[in-house]
């Protein structure tokens, strides 16, 4: 399914609104995902990030509503995401959270937003004046999940911020 066909599609809102890059950034969808989905993640595209985008969610159904809109939470800051991609934080980064079929990968609703980075330490939620990128054709969009590299990246992801959570996590005492 292309992106141009989506059934549904609606905004995100950042928290916080304005911060730095090392904050914990959580996103919250304007609408719920359609019943068909069974999972979602969020990708960032902007300076420096893959060409293809850079998960900042891993696919999960965690927390996921069908009913109204929900919390998606950054794995890792995006000063993490900056040293990991080897590029520093400037400008606009396009942030989406698909919701999908975890098995097929085939994407029911897009949720998009954006950051600004107005220094390479801090950002702003939405465009700050910064011109948009052109849009693309339908035969431009790729569906997401449609790239099995991607999938695997995820996976690959999903697994370190498993082993990162119960190494921060685990050594806590009641």
């Amino acid at each position: 399914m292309l992106l141009a066909e989506l059934a549904l599609a609606g905004t995100l809102v950042f928290t916080p609104a304005a911060s730095i890059d090392t904050a914990a950034i959580v996103m919250t969808t304007s609408a719920g995902c359609p019943a068909p989905a069974d999972s979602f993640h969020a990708v960032a595209r902007g300076h420096g990030f893959p060409a293809d985008g850079q998960i900042v969610t891993a696919p999960t159904a965690a927390g996921m509503s069908r009913t109204s809109g929900f919390d998606v939470y950054f794995a890792q800051t995006m000063k993490d995401f900056a040293a990991d991609n080897h590029t520093t934080l400037t400008g606009r980064y396009d942030v989406s959270v698909f919701c999908t079929d975890g098995f097929t990968g085939e994407v029911f609703a897009e949720f998009t937003g954006a950051l600004t980075f107005t220094s390479p330490t801090a950002f702003v939620s939405g465009a700050a004046d910064v011109p948009q990128p052109a849009e693309k054709t339908p035969a431009e969009k790729t569906p997401a999940g449609k790239n099995p590299t991607g999938w695997i990246a995820a996976g690959i992801a999903t697994v370190l911020l498993s082993f990162e959570a119960g190494r921060r996590f685990g050594r806590r005492r009641p």
